[in-house]
Parts: C-alpha cells; structure tokens; sequence
C-alpha cells in the first residue's frame, strides 16, 4: 500500500493568525448545522486522516468531523470543563456538537464537533527538535493532565460516557487500542465489561501471548477518560496548550 495513503493532510494556511478565514466574525448562534457540515470540506484543514478531518472555521473556532466522530467526545470534554476548568485539564471548549445519519460509515452517523481552536505548534512536526528539558517539561504537563483525568469519576455503567451516564441516552461502543479495530460493546454491566476482558485474555493464554498465572480481570473503580494522540498537542510557549483535539471516552480501571 502506498504510503500516500496514511500521509496527514494539512492545508499550509490553517494555522496562519493574520489571513481570514471563512466564518470570521459571524456569530455562531447565526449558522445552522447545515452550513457547518459543508465547511467540513471547504475550511483549511488541519488536519486530514481517514474518517476524520479538523478543519479551521475562525481565528478562535475549528471543525472536527467525520465517521467516527460521536457523542461521546463531545461530552467528554463537556465533563472535562465542568469537572475541572481549565486548571490542570486544559482541553478545548464545546460550541456545538451534533450528529447526521449516514448509511456509509461504519456507525451510521457522522458527527461534527465545533470547539476552541488552540493556537502553536503540533508537538509531532517539532518534536525532534526540541532541547531534552523542554521535552522532559513537556512530558511532565502531559503526565498531570492524565492524573487529574484519572481522578475524574463517573457513575454509571462502564463505557463510554451517553451510555446511561450521562445527558447523551444513546448506546455507544467502547473504541481505542483496547477494543480492537472494530470497537467493543456497549457493555450494559460490569459483568459483562470483565467477560469481554476475560475473553482476550483467555485466547492470549491460549495461544501463549500471556503467562498462564496471570489472573482474571476484576474492575471495581472506574475513570471516565483516556487519552488518543496525545503527539498532537499545540505547544506554546513552552506549555502544553489542550489534550488532543480528539478524547476517546472508554472506561478503565
């Protein structure tokens, strides 16, 4: 396969602070959902890669959409905000979120998810370069923003949040490196959240990816939110600006 294909699409422009962009002082009360989705393919993309595309509206305000854009990203930010504002969690704030049918993505749906666009530099286009203290400060913002996002409780049934824990009623799966390509769920127990575990692992012992001693899942105390793509993080002067543009929502222990 050609590496074409996996290559990050960004428009040269989108970051720019002193050209316009297409909604520029239009108050967003004033657009509906429609126009919105169209700019989805029309704004200066940030950032291009699969089924999702982030997208550059305003000097203040970006556009993230796509097929695996749902419900639960945007209320996981919302949680972040309302758990913890912009102190040690600094993630971007929701405007608008909503959902389209579409029979041609994998979920059905595509969504689209107006918040704060986050001024710097990508940290995966500046990495290499930077001095080993900055990486090590860097790293270390990283590190207590995840701490505080463990400390984040959510009661409800595992999963993500919308699943009957949230003002988001809908079913939605488990998605991120531990629930395969194809996503997982919903769990409606916790029962059934362990069984799920307790399945890969089983064929793991079985196929000798994992010591046979190693003992059943028991989850007990769960936290709301884990990270994806955190290499994507704006640095700004040194901080580290906002959690990634996209924040999966599966429960863990």
């Amino acid at each position: 396969m050609s590496a074409e294909v996996h290559k990050i699409y960004l428009h040269p422009t989108s970051h720019a602070t002193d050209l316009p962009f297409p909604l520029d002082n239009i108050p967003l009360t004033t657009i509906p959902n429609t126009t919105l989705a169209a700019q989805l393919y029309k704004a200066p993309a940030l950032h291009g890669f699969g089924q999702t595309t982030v997208v550059r509206l305003s000097q203040s305000l970006i556009l993230k959409g796509g097929g695996n854009i749902l419900p639960p990203e945007a209320a996981a930010l919302r949680l972040l905000a309302s758990a913890e504002p912009y102190k040690t969690i600094r993630a971007p704030r929701v405007h608008r979120a909503f959902q389209v049918p579409d029979d041609t993505k994998y979920f059905g749906t595509t969504g689209y998810l107006v918040i704060d666009y986050i001024p710097g530099r990508p940290l995966d286009t500046c990495w290499e370069g930077l001095p080993a203290d900055q990486k090590i400060d860097i790293a270390g913002q990283g590190a207590e923003m995840i701490t505080a996002i463990q400390r984040v409780h959510l009661p409800g049934p595992p999963g993500p949040i919308g699943n009957g824990n949230g003002a988001d009623e809908g079913k939605w799966p488990c998605r991120g490196r531990f629930f395969t390509h194809y996503s997982a769920g919903p769990f409606g127990r916790v029962a059934e959240f362990e069984g799920w575990f307790n399945h890969k692992l089983d064929i793991c012992q079985q196929v000798r990816k994992a010591a046979p001693d190693v003992p059943a899942f028991r989850f007990r105390d769960f936290q709301a939110l884990v990270l994806e793509r955190l290499h994507r993080d704006p640095v700004v002067e040194r901080q580290l600006g906002a959690i990634e543009y996209g924040l999966l929502t599966a429960a863990l222990a």
